[in-house]
């Protein structure tokens, strides 16, 4: 029988120490274990964690829009505190100036029956009227603007604005004793113009005075606008962090069943759990 020689003795131990492929191939390492949270993380944690990143994205960027309105809500505050502050004359809405174009509009209707009859036309009648009312309410107007600066009104201005009135009272008396109206009929439409005439002068003063300006209207509903977006803004913030606070929830119950099924102690898989929340949704850890 043919014996093999199979070398020096230091050649065949070497030989036989020598490990097979097959076990250098599906030999593990020390890299492939990893930890708990890694093997987590691979495969059964993997849509969370990717869900957990998007949400802290959002989050970060609600955050920063959140800020951003808080701080245009500030600035559209302080800017109408400073309109305000510098304002003259009352605090009633802005809107209550529509009622000048009334005002305006009696003026000129009570005008125009004092001009209906006294003028050959109709057209010279409206133009008189129009500017009749014209007149008046640039009268008004002035004595708004002084008691706006803190002037007083001169007594001669009120006794201008009484002739005023008192001109065209009788232009209307006129104009309607011509129209064949008896003389109490014609004096007491005339009064009755005078009166409407008399408050539309006063209404145009009084709403001149006692509102805001434009520019104060424009900055409260620039602030109502802002308050708005800034409510809103919080609001989807608050939304969004309560998704995030869910889906950490969600991870480290999972996360604490997967140790538990590892054969973990409870205490200790509840600390990594905690931990691994933690460490995933706290923008510090």
């Amino acid at each position: 029988m043919t014996q093999i020689d199979a070398g020096r003795d230091e050649d065949r131990s070497r030989r036989n120490d020598a490990p097979s492929w097959a076990n250098i191939r599906f030999q593990p390492s020390a890299a492939s274990r990893g930890s708990p949270e890694g093997s987590y993380l691979t495969v059964p944690g993997k849509s969370l964690d990717r869900h957990i990143a998007e949400l802290k994205d959002r989050v970060a960027a609600a955050t920063a829009h959140s800020t951003e309105s808080q701080a245009a809500l500030e600035r559209a505050e302080h800017k109408a505190d400073a309109q305000v502050a510098h304002h003259r004359g009352g605090d009633h809405s802005w809107l209550l100036r529509s009622l000048l174009v009334p005002a305006l509009v009696a003026e000129g209707v009570t005008a125009f029956i004092g001009m209906e009859v006294l003028v050959p036309s109709l057209t010279l009648g409206i133009a008189l009227a129009a500017l009749s009312a014209l007149v008046g309410a640039g009268m008004a107007c002035a004595l708004a603007n002084r008691r706006l600066n803190r002037l007083p009104v001169p007594a001669a201005a009120r006794i201008l604005e009484g002739i005023f009135v008192g001109i065209l009272t009788t232009l209307r008396y006129d104009s309607l004793h011509i129209q064949g109206t008896d003389w109490v009929a014609a004096a007491g439409g005339a009064a009755l113009a005078a009166l409407i005439s008399a408050l539309g002068l006063l209404g145009i003063e009084e709403l001149l005075v006692e509102t805001h300006t434009f520019r104060i209207f424009v900055s409260k509903v620039r602030i109502s606008y802002r308050s708005w977006r800034c409510t809103r803004a919080v609001t989807r913030l608050g939304r969004i962090t309560a998704r995030l606070r869910a889906a950490a929830e969600k991870l480290q119950q999972h996360f604490l069943d997967f140790l538990l099924r590892q054969g973990m102690p409870l205490d200790e898989a509840r600390q990594r759990a905690t931990a691994l929340r933690h460490a995933l949704v706290d923008s510090e850890a």
